[in-house]
């Protein structure tokens, strides 16, 4: 069965809220998915937000743009920033906050989240060895730039590389990635007669200098992450460790004490001083903001 929710745009969302307006008064807080709402929805206020799923950051953004140009009141939307810094074409709105790192997953990866995790599940001296949690955190993003840079080529590029479902099992060592692997698995079909093109463009573009933190997919994260538990920062099993439970437990992790101390606590601040009456944040967390 087709979701009726992949058929939304961001005409149909805004429509969902103009409607939504009549029976709720409050503020609205658009967000990408399923995974954000269960990231962020804990520190809602729900009698004075409505949390909207967008299904895409696509259709947020656009939804946004939107109702904006409608003058609606108390709208304020959470984005992840994707590959745009990269390209300098990151789109500023006064209705949109963005992930400081690509996306909200990295950005609750680079909190004390991690560190609370890590000491729950890694092998402390194996930890020690490679050092300090920026320094773990900087060699699984290392680890995770073949990949990271053939996201980000497919994205520019247009390259037509399907890249949603791929399995990083297939083409992660202990803690790396094969880039012969790696353009192995992607290349199905027509695109099987581009691999030596593709390995090449991958290949070169791996000696530029990055900004990691902008290029590395959160999602791809949470699996060089597992990977790396198994071997070079502990002994966890496969299934304690695939990228989604490793997702899961991050999100478990972070706290309202890491909530209050990111840039997105003190940005969503801001838009409830400009945007009174209208509030988003549990009334405990905003009063936070006022001692």
């Amino acid at each position: 069965m087709i979701s009726i929710a992949r058929e939304l745009d961001g005409f149909d969302i805004a429509q969902e809220i103009r409607q939504e307006r009549q029976v709720h008064k409050g503020s609205f807080l658009l967000l990408e998915g399923e995974r954000d709402i269960k990231r962020f929805g804990k520190f809602v206020d729900d009698d004075r937000c409505s949390i909207q799923n967008c299904f895409g950051r696509a259709n947020l953004l656009k939804a946004i743009e939107l109702l904006y140009e409608d003058g609606f009141l108390g709208v304020l939307g959470l984005a992840d920033a994707d590959f745009d810094r990269l390209d300098s074409c990151l789109v500023s709105h006064e209705g949109v906050i963005y992930s400081e790192a690509h996306d909200f997953d990295l950005d609750i990866a680079r909190s004390d989240a991690l560190q609370r995790y890590l000491l729950e599940v890694a092998d402390q001296k194996k930890c020690e060895a490679v050092g300090d949690v920026d320094s773990i955190c900087l060699n699984v993003m290392q680890a995770c730039k073949p990949l990271s840079v053939l996201r980000y080529l497919n994205c520019i590029q247009s390259l037509g590389y399907k890249l949603s479902k791929i399995r990083h099992g297939e083409f992660s060592g202990c803690c790396s990635i094969d880039l012969d692997k790696l353009v192995d698995c992607v290349s199905q079909g027509k695109l099987s007669r581009n691999k030596d093109t593709l390995k090449l463009l991958v290949a070169k573009h791996i000696q530029v200098d990055y900004d990691l933190f902008q290029l590395t997919n959160g999602h791809d994260f949470f699996a060089l992450l597992g990977i790396f538990l198994r071997s070079q920062l502990g002994s966890r099993l496969d299934p304690q460790s695939w990228g989604s439970e490793v997702e899961i437990h991050l999100r478990l992790a972070f706290s309202e004490i890491d909530f209050v101390e990111s840039s997105l606590f003190k940005d969503i601040i801001a838009w409830e001083v400009e945007n009174k009456p209208y509030k988003i944040l549990k009334a405990r967390l905003s009063a936070i903001s006022e001692n």
